[in-house]
C-alpha cells in the first residue's frame, strides 16, 4: 500500500553518481515500519500497564517520523536534523528507569545522561548513513533486536516491554525486507532508518543500563566500525561528512561485486557471530569483545578486497 502511494506521488529515488541503485525506486517505505511500530508499542505499553512510563519514547518516534519525512520530501539542514535527533533522544531517556546509567555510576549522573543522549543521537545518524544498499538496515535491525533479547535472557533479566520492542523491531524489519531485498522494490528513506536507529539504540541502552555495556557494544560493532572509519577518513580529507557518498566499506564491496545481496549475506554471517558473542559477553565480556573485534576486522578486510577487485 505504501509503495503504491509513493509511486502515485512520484516520490522516487533517481540514480546519481552517489547512488548504489540503477533504476528509480520509491523512497519513503519507512511509513510501513512506523505504522507498525507506533501502534504496536502503544498496544505493548497498554497490555503491560506501562503506557505512562514509555509515552516519552513513543513521542520521540512521532517527532522523528515527522522531521524525517520532511527531510525525505524537501531536505532539511544538518543542524535542524541534529536538534530533532537530540530532542527525541532526550524524550526517550525519560522512559529509562530512574537512575539508570550507561557507565555504572563511574560518571556523575548528569554527565552520564548527556553522553547517552549525544551518543544516541549519533547512533540514529549512523543508522541513516549506513542505509545505502538493499536489505542492510533490515538485517542490522533484526540482528540487534535478536541479540538484545537473547543477551537479556542469558543475563536472567525480565523486561516485558523490551521483549515486545525486540519482537516488533524484528517483525517489522522482516516484513520490510521482503520488499527491500536485492533488487529492492522500495527504499526506507529517513522516515524508516532514523526511527529504526532510535528504537534499536534504546534496546541497546536498556541492555547497557543493566550492567552489560560490552554486550551492548558488540551487537552493532560492524556498523560502528564501518561508519566510524569511513567518517574519520573523510574528515581527514576535509570532506563534508554529512553529505551523501559511496565510500563506506559495504558500498565499495557492493560496487566491486556488482550485487548487494552478496555483501549482506556476509554481514548476516558476521552479525550471527556477534549475537553469539554478545550472549557470551554476559559471562566473559573482554574475551567476547576481543573476538568481536577480530570478526568485524575480517569482515572489513573482505569488503575492502571486494571493493578493489574491479577497480
Amino acid at each position: 500500500i505504501v509503495r503504491q502511494a509513493l509511486i502515485k506521488r512520484a516520490l522516487l529515488d533517481h540514480p546519481n553518481e552517489r547512488s548504489s541503485h540503477s533504476v528509480p525506486t520509491p523512497r519513503g517505505g519507512g511509513w510501513a515500519i512506523v505504522l507498525v511500530l507506533i501502534p504496536g508499542l502503544v498496544i505493548a505499553t497498554l497490555s503491560t500497564n506501562a503506557f505512562a512510563t514509555y509515552a516519552p519514547l513513543i513521542g520521540g518516534i512521532v517527532v522523528l517520523a515527522f522531521v524525517s519525512w520532511r527531510d525525505d520530501l524537501r531536505g532539511l539542514s544538518p543542524l535542524l536534523r541534529l536538534l530533532a535527533h537530540l530532542a527525541a533522544a532526550t524524550l526517550g531517556s525519560l522512559a529509562l528507569p530512574d537512575g539508570a546509567t550507561l557507565f555504572d555510576n563511574a560518571l556523575p549522573f548528569g554527565l552520564d545522561r548527556a553522553v547517552m543522549i549525544v551518543g544516541w543521537a549519533w547512533f540514529m545518524n549512523l543508522y541513516n548513513f549506513m542505509d545505502g544498499i538493499d536489505g542492510i538496515t533490515g538485517v542490522e535491525t533484526v540482528s540487534i533486536a535478536t541479540g538484545v533479547c537473547l543477551a537479556m535472557t542469558a543475563a536472567g533479566l525480565s523486561d516485558p516491554f523490551t521483549d515486545w520492542l525486540t519482537l516488533l523491531l524484528t517483525g517489522a524489519s522482516l516484513g520490510f525486507l521482503a520488499h527491500n531485498w536485492h533488487p529492492a522494490k522500495i527504499f526506507l528513506g529517513d522516515i524508516g532508518s532514523v526511527p529504526l536507529g532510535f528504537l534499536s539504540g534504546f534496546a541497546l541502552i536498556v541492555l547497557a543500563a543493566h550492567g552489560h555495556m560490552i554486550a551492548a557494544l558488540i551487537l552493532p560493532l560492524y556498523y560502528l566500525a564501518d561508519s566510524g572509519l569511513t567518517i574519520a577518513k573523510r574528515a581527514l580529507r576535509g570532506e563534508k561528512i554529512w553529505q551523501a557518498h559511496r565510500q563506506h566499506f559495504y558500498q565499495r564491496a557492493a560496487a566491486g561485486l556488482g550485487r548487494h545481496d552478496k555483501v549482506v549475506y556476509r554481514i548476516i554471517a558476521a552479525n550471527s557471530i556477534l549475537i553469539a558473542l554478545s550472549v557470551f559477553a554476559i559471562q566473559s565480556p573482554w574475551l567476547a569483545l576481543g573476538l568481536a573485534v577480530v570478526t568485524v576486522a575480517l569482515l572489513l578486510i573482505w569488503m575492502h578486497k571486494s571493493g578493489i577487485r574491479k577497480g
